[in-house]
């Protein structure tokens, strides 16, 4: 009968995960904003890298390329990255994040800011500690995961 209650934790757990992962994601989204929050974290990952290739994007994304694609066409139609061809090997595509593309994460992020507030305000400090410990305890066991996935 153990197992049965294990296996039904278990559930619940990664149902009110993703639940909650989806709510936060769509809350935190500026209402006026015409991207999504996968195009979003996309413009982020640009801002960070600075330059890249379809092929690090789809690596650090955990997508094809062929999203990657889909991804790159849209963005770069609103303006928002540039394409360019490599100058040491033509067949290489150079993704940027273009001077437009930057309002939008400016945006995001006040909004981010305003929003998670709010949330923080919902939450006694207690409960907020005690989330801060159990998410970190998972990002170990993530990194944990993910070492043992590669060896």
């Amino acid at each position: 009968m153990t197992k049965d209650k294990d296996v039904a934790l278990m559930e619940e757990t990664d149902r009110l995960f993703r639940a909650v992962w989806k709510k936060y994601q769509s809350f935190l989204m500026p209402e006026d904003s015409d991207l999504s929050m996968h195009q979003m974290m996309f413009l982020k990952y640009l801002e960070r890298c600075v330059t890249c290739r379809p092929s690090d994007i789809a690596q650090q994304l955990g997508i094809t390329l062929g999203a990657v694609t889909g991804f790159v066409d849209r963005l770069h139609r609103l303006g928002l990255i540039t394409r360019t061809r490599s100058e040491e090997d033509r067949r290489v595509v150079i993704i940027q994040l273009s001077p437009k593309g930057i309002e939008p994460l400016i945006a995001f992020e006040e909004e981010r800011k305003t929003k998670f507030a709010r949330i923080f305000q919902k939450l006694d400090l207690p409960q907020v500690a005690e989330l801060n410990k159990v998410l970190e305890h998972l990002d170990v066991v993530l990194d944990d995961l993910a070492k043992t996935d590669k060896e």
